[in-house]
């Protein structure tokens, strides 16, 4: 008799689900609480939804709990209506998290773990400040991706006291590393800035002082030329004065 061998899982399917089941989370979680706020600033609007579809070029058939169409909200009313609730950190998350669900939309996710992990770390800080609760869901997809083998999505995960410590720990010293990250990042093109500031500032200043050297040499060539104009005048105003001398001399002589 033989013995049937377990089935080994589809891990580029099983992870392509988990990201599904990631991205729906977001878009449960995060679905109020954009309403509440884009209701607010197109208080005029009928359908707010649509008239940002509209602005954004897009069909108004995606609907508001759409997770892409949400990331893409955050995006283009970033200033006016999400900015002063999140820090701006997030934004450069939500641009990773729009990339990261086209990639999945067309089955383009790269296959690693390291990745996918990023992302989904990436959706619970996004999702963290509007709705804690969710966060728990998504460690334990986490979890799941980075242990395939271990139970199934229907299982429940015990920890205890110390471990629910430990992973909010490990949870805010990846925030904590992906925000001096973000800070490296922006000083350091900062930095470049004011290099590139400094150079063109050092280019104008050779400039200025190589038309500082032309104005001088022009300036002493002129002083020449007045030097010389004003030497010949001289020579002819003796000229005429000894010419004017001679005639009253000869007139002189003539009358005599």
């Amino acid at each position: 008799m033989s013995v049937q061998q377990p089935s080994t899982p589809d891990l580029k399917v099983s992870r392509h689900g988990q990201m599904a089941e990631a991205f729906e989370i977001f878009a449960t979680g995060m679905g109020p609480f954009i309403d509440a706020r884009m209701q607010g600033y197109f208080s005029d609007e009928i359908s707010w939804a649509e008239t940002a579809a509209n602005r954004m070029g897009r069909p108004a058939e995606h609907g508001a709990t759409d997770p892409l169409f949400q990331l893409l909200v955050l995006r283009r009313f970033w200033g006016p209506v999400f900015a002063d609730f999140f820090g701006p950190e997030v934004r450069k998350l939500v641009d990773q998290l729009i990339e990261s669900r086209n990639l999945w939309a067309h089955f383009s996710l790269p296959d690693d773990t390291a990745y996918l992990d990023r992302i989904l770390l990436c959706i619970e800080r996004v999702l963290a400040p509007v709705s804690p609760e969710d966060t728990t869901r998504l460690r334990q997809i986490r979890t799941r991706l980075k242990n395939p083998t271990e139970g199934d999505t229907n299982s429940t995960v015990v920890e205890t006291v110390d471990s629910v410590a430990l992973r909010s720990q490990l949870i805010e010293s990846e925030s904590a590393f992906q925000d001096l990250q973000d800070r490296q990042t922006e000083l350091a093109d900062q930095l470049d800035l004011a290099r590139r500031a400094n150079a063109g500032r050092q280019l104008r200043l050779s400039e200025v002082e190589r038309e500082l050297l032309e104005a001088s040499g022009r300036t002493e060539v002129l002083e020449s030329y007045l030097e010389a104009e004003r030497n010949s005048r001289n020579r002819l105003e003796w000229l005429f004065v000894g010419f004017i001398a001679v005639m009253l001399l000869v007139v002189i002589i003539l009358a005599s």
